[in-house]
């Protein structure tokens, strides 16, 4: 099963990519849902990717799920770092 991890995190990330970008998600005029859903499919494609079988597949995954995690995480921490 750990092999198949990495194929699996991929395909979250393009799940990730259709949602967020191509066609939105939006539930009676609001986001909150979309938005929910965006992160947890970022979330869960980087934590498969960590528990992946090592290989070339692992570490492409990883580089391609860890860019929404770390802008995810700026995003976060932006208001500590421009407190006035």
């Amino acid at each position: 099963m750990r092999k198949y991890l990495s194929i699996i995190s991929l395909l979250l990330f393009s799940l990730f990519i259709i949602f967020a970008f191509i066609k939105p998600i939006v539930v009676n005029g609001t986001s909150e849902v979309g938005d929910i859903v965006v992160i947890s499919l970022v979330a869960a494609s980087f934590i498969t990717a960590c528990f992946s079988q090592k290989g070339i597949l692992k570490i492409l995954a990883l580089i391609v799920s860890s860019i929404p995690v770390l802008f995810l995480l700026g995003l976060l921490l932006s208001p500590f770092f421009y407190q006035q």
